[in-house]
């Protein structure tokens, strides 16, 4: 039995889209696996990155200059897939092609991700905090992946994964050589990890584990490790699972380690009706095989995203961890970069989790108790004062009534993060008519109140931007009404509101999750009084908390709610392939 020795911490809230239903019933299961006696830490995270690429070859700075450069390379033609294969190639700070040392790789499939992951950004955040060594990353974009990606074995029983031979072939004898004679990466098995997402995690692992020779490291978000070699209708068995079978044939070889990552809204299904989504099921399947094959205890790290789903949003939540598994610096603190990266408190040490994870309730995982240190891996940083509510007398009185609407002890970038998915499922489902409704005479309609709320987010925000630079002048006021009356938000359609209110909020989130405790603290003047950048940060959350709440109070209970479709139905999660 395999017994994970290493730190799994479960990251709450991290993802994007619908609620996904709540497996884990708390059923007896007829296996068991050998207890471990883990720390535990929660992070809550979540949110997305905006990010647009303007030229082949571009730059991330980061807020004190270290910057990665992301170079697009599409001199790669690939023989095996018949086609050439784009790169996107992420090189370290300060990259020297003549260097002593050769560089530690990361090769990750379904590159064509590697913004909506926040990559750049994160790396960035890492290497200003000097949180993991130089690496290149080199994102393959992927073509037919239902084809290329899968085990190189056989196809699945649909026929799916038919090209992924060919794709493992080109990654061995094409890609490698190609990144190691033009980017001074590594050809060390031990300093080359493979890594991707859904299917292209499937892929990354299946490419580990029979080809130590190149990757003694993989990661898989998401695995579908449920790829099967028969339909759940034509007499499926665990035992058809084709990544399971592989495992079970051969032994591990020395080095190897893998980290893998579900979410406990990747899906729904729950093909052996225990309680658990099977995503969670064949995973940790999975850890069970490897460990009967004698993988290392220490080999496997484990991470169970609560609330997370089959999304990049939930991915690239949990990046960093992975990131520094990879490649982190031993020493380095991580507790800072987790926590100013995701943007949440450490919860561990603070509050009880309310519910165990799926996975934690089936391998028995005990959380800390109230109180409790939090675990080794992330010490000495206790929960950061940059999110203290703002001090009497840091703001001018109308805001009181938006501070009033966040709780103490609320983490308002975390609501500024969970706030857009709410407001959404509000908004999306209403017809024109509806979304032109008036609850009185004068009133604003629902487009207008929108677009008053991106408004004031973005002068919020400005004031925010100048005050945390040192800026002493006195900034203006503006006049609500008058903004409304020459808005023309009635002409635009809902959908396009909301694509700018999510735009909006990227940048409100990008530019407020840079601060520092210092810049939260600096004051200006605006609209005649002195505010500070910490109050701007709440009343930011609790402006949009007003609104909605007087949509919710006032508008919607004139609407017919079957024609109106607000708000309540709970929407289900995009699902993994199947």
């Amino acid at each position: 039995m395999l017994r994970v020795e290493a730190a799994v911490f479960f990251v709450q809230g991290a993802g994007a889209g619908g609620k996904g239903a709540r497996a884990g019933t708390g059923r007896k299961l007829s296996r068991k696996l050998e207890r471990p006696a883990l720390d535990k830490i929660l992070v809550n995270a979540g949110g997305a990155c905006f990010f647009a690429q303007i030229m082949a070859v571009f730059r991330f700075q980061s807020p004190r200059g270290a910057t990665v450069a992301v170079r697009r390379d599409e001199s790669l033609f690939s023989i095996w897939l018949g086609r050439v294969v784009r790169l996107d190639v992420v090189l370290p700070p300060g990259f020297d092609a003549a260097a002593a040392q050769s560089y530690p790789v990361l090769y990750l499939n379904d590159g064509q991700d590697l913004q909506r992951l926040c990559l750049p950004a994160t790396l960035n955040y890492l290497y200003k905090r000097r949180a993991v060594r130089p690496f290149v990353l080199v994102a393959v974009h992927a073509a037919d992946r239902l084809q290329e990606y899968g085990v190189a074995a056989r196809p699945d029983y649909l026929g799916r994964g038919s090209r992924a031979g060919h794709y493992t072939e080109f990654v061995l004898k094409e890609l490698l050589p190609y990144v190691q004679a033009h980017y001074h990466a590594s050809a060390d098995p031990a300093q080359a990890v493979v890594a991707g997402m859904s299917l292209g995690g499937l892929t990354a692992f299946d490419l580990a584990w029979h080809h130590p020779e190149a990757f003694q490291r993989a990661g898989s978000f998401s695995g579908s490790f449920w790829w099967r070699s028969r339909g759940l209708n034509d007499g499926y068995t665990d035992a058809d699972r084709l990544m399971h079978s592989l495992v079970q044939a051969r032994r591990p070889q020395p080095g190897q380690q893998y980290w893998l990552q579900t979410g406990t809204a990747d899906e729904t299904s729950d093909r052996n009706h225990n309680g658990i989504i099977d995503s969670i099921d064949d995973t940790l399947d999975l850890m069970t095989t490897l460990g009967q094959r004698g993988l290392p205890a220490a080999a496997v790290r484990y991470v169970e995203v609560p609330g997370g789903r089959h999304h990049q949003d939930t991915w690239a939540g949990i990046m960093p961890d992975f990131l520094r598994w990879a490649f982190g610096i031993e020493g380095a603190d991580a507790h800072d970069y987790v926590h100013h990266h995701l943007g949440p408190h450490l919860l561990a040490g603070r509050r009880h989790l309310r519910r165990r994870p799926l996975g934690a309730a089936r391998l028995g995982f005990r959380y800390l108790a109230q109180g409790r240190a939090r675990a080794a891996t992330f010490t000495g940083m206790s929960a950061t004062a940059s999110l203290a509510r703002p001090a009497p007398g840091t703001y001018q009185p109308y805001a009181q009534g938006y501070l009033d609407l966040i709780a103490e002890g609320a983490d308002p970038l975390v609501l500024l993060r969970q706030q857009p998915a709410e407001l959404h499922r509000d908004l999306a489902r209403l017809t024109e008519a509806q979304a032109l409704m008036r609850y009185a005479p004068g009133k604003w309609t629902p487009k207008e109140v929108l677009l008053h709320m991106i408004d004031t987010e973005r002068i919020f925000t400005y004031r925010a931007l100048r005050f945390a630079r040192g800026d002493a002048q006195s900034l203006p006021g503006f006049n609500e009404n008058e903004f409304a009356a020459s808005s023309e938000a009635n002409d635009r359609s809902m959908s396009d509101l909301l694509t700018e209110y999510h735009a909006v909020r990227a940048a409100t989130l990008a530019f407020f999750g840079s601060l520092t405790p210092a810049q939260f603290d600096r004051v200006g003047l605006a609209n005649g009084g002195a505010t500070s950048v910490r109050a701007l940060l709440f009343i930011t959350a609790g402006h949009e908390r007003h609104h909605l709440g007087i949509l919710r109070e006032r508008y919607w209970p004139v609407m017919p709610t079957a024609e109106a479709g607000v708000p309540s139905a709970a929407q289900q999660p995009a699902a993994p392939l199947r």
